[in-house]
């Protein structure tokens, strides 16, 4: 894989599992820092351990919510 996410960070949304969970690994695959953030925090664990990122247990319709993960 090409490093052309180095340096970068991504927020990788539902990324617990399927699609988003796939996409986590590609973009840390491709040199990205990556946050999960889902609302099954119990499976957005596992997710980022796998690829070495972290995990944020949120329901993205919480606005606050958010603003406090982002500023983390």
């Amino acid at each position: 894989m090409t490093a052309r996410f180095e340096g970068r960070r991504a927020v990788v949304t539902g990324g617990a599992s399927g699609i988003g969970r796939a996409v986590a690994a590609r973009l840390t695959d491709e040199g990205a820092r990556v946050a999960i953030w889902d609302r099954d925090a119990a499976g957005a664990t596992p997710a980022a351990d796998e690829i070495g990122g972290i995990a944020v247990g949120l329901d993205i319709t919480d606005w606050l919510a958010v603003e406090r993960a982002a500023a983390e």
